[in-house]
């Protein structure tokens, strides 16, 4: 084991008492064995604590730490956190909730290239008694940024191991985002990789559990923090976009921002309204400023109406910024 290289396994978790022994498990029981498991507290309030110190007696492979004030709460405060623990050469964040196939490392490791700074894998989508209802999906045909913002490279944390090396001179998880945590970081990531730097493995190595609440049904509660961390990762991405000069995902944003927009309209979420127009319209005026004037005037009318008009919403959406 001594000339294997070390793997940190970096686990946040928050009130999975019920869930995370499965998960730990699953790490004990991986064929590749030269690994350290961190896992970060970010306040838990079950089990938690007691069931890990069971596990840090028994494998001090084990390492179990409260996130610090200094970290701010959240999955991404302790994902940092435990990267700034971890001294693995390679490092791999995994869920609270999954559970690792057993050759989960090996293959993964395996794979690695002289030029490779990450390896990405699929996983199977159960159900909360892991019963298969899925795999996530990958699509080869466009570019592994496009594919993972349009969400047909359906890549989680878990599929993802990186090299030390690489992650050492990158921003990792962005502690202010409070909804849409992996999609700003690997949206960030992938639009700036080469395809060199990756390699994509065609099997599924982990279960990827999944819980009754919905995302869609999350999506139904406006929560302006969450809103507010959306539109920025909307907005960064339609900046990617228009670099990218990529009319299909421009249109894509554009079209997402504006179903942002009249949600803050429709709640009457006044900052998000401001931050939204002023953004959006300040990256698609070059492309069209007359669909700009037509923006800040009906927003700025509707503002004052303190309601939202369906039809206008509508028209906004099916505005072509570009003519086929």
């Amino acid at each position: 084991m001594q000339d294997q290289p070390l793997v940190s396994i970096i686990i946040p978790t928050f009130n999975r008492a019920h869930l995370i022994g499965e998960t730990l498990d699953s790490v004990l029981a991986q064929t590749y064995q030269n690994w350290e498991c961190i896992v970060v507290d970010d306040g838990s309030t079950d089990g938690t604590e007691t069931l890990m110190t069971d596990y840090v007696t028994k494998d001090t492979r084990f390492q179990y730490h409260q996130r610090p004030d200094s970290h701010l709460p959240g999955g991404n405060g302790a994902r940092n956190y435990g990267f700034d623990l971890s001294k693995g050469e390679y490092v791999q964040w995994f869920d609270d909730d999954d559970v690792m196939l057993p050759v989960f490392l090996e293959v993964k490791l395996t794979a690695f290239t002289e030029n490779n700074d990450l390896i990405i894998c699929s996983g199977l989508m159960v159900d909360r008694d892991l019963n298969s209802i899925g795999i996530l999906s990958y699509d080869d045909t466009v570019s592994l940024f496009k594919g993972f913002v349009l969400w047909r490279n359906q890549i989680t944390t878990n599929c993802v191991l990186f090299k030390r090396q690489f992650l050492l001179n990158l921003n990792l998880f962005n502690p202010q985002i409070l909804r849409g945590q992996e999609s700003e970081f690997f949206s960030r990531i992938f639009f700036e990789l080469s395809k060199t730097q990756y390699s994509i493995l065609r099997r599924e190595l982990f279960l990827y559990r999944q819980h009754d609440t919905t995302k869609s049904t999350k999506n139904e509660i406006y929560v302006p923090n969450f809103k507010t961390s959306e539109t920025y990762v909307a907005l960064e991405n339609l900046k990617r976009s228009i670099v990218l000069n990529d009319p299909g995902l421009i249109q894509y944003f554009y079209r997402l921002l504006i179903h942002f927009l009249f949600r803050a309209l429709e709640h009457q979420d006044k900052p998000n309204v401001k931050n939204t127009l002023s953004s959006l319209t300040k990256m698609i005026k070059p492309l069209n400023w007359w669909l700009v004037l037509q923006l800040e005037v009906l927003v700025n009318f509707l503002q004052v109406q303190k309601r939202s008009y369906h039809k206008i919403e509508m028209y906004f959406k099916t505005y072509k910024l570009f003519h086929d």
